[in-house]
């Protein structure tokens, strides 16, 4: 997704130009043969990372989550805490103590 960037398939709003998810679909298939990857899982891939990468941030912003780069996830200082910060939100995306997988 980086050289799709670089190359200026990125848009100023932050969105991706038409063609950058078959470009990188492509470049996919012929780093990895047999892996069968569409457009539609590079999509939904994308989506579901910046679902993640928004709700990450958010919390970072409350009082009682903390980052662990050793384990690579949020951390919350309780159960209580997680659960108010949850109302409202989807937190099937969270699972404590579980790292962000970036795959």
């Amino acid at each position: 997704m980086e050289e799709l960037v670089v190359e200026g398939k990125k848009a100023d709003a932050g969105q991706f130009k038409p063609g950058a998810f078959q470009k990188l679909a492509d470049k996919m298939n012929e780093k990895f043969p047999g892996c069968g990857l569409t457009v539609k899982h590079i999509r939904n891939k994308h989506k579901r990372l910046k679902e993640i990468y928004m709700f990450v941030a958010e919390m970072l912003g409350c009082s009682g989550f903390g980052w662990t780069s050793k384990k690579m996830c949020v951390e919350v200082d309780s159960k209580r805490v997680l659960e108010v910060w949850g109302k409202g939100h989807n937190v099937t995306l969270y699972t404590p103590n579980k790292s962000f997988s970036l795959i």
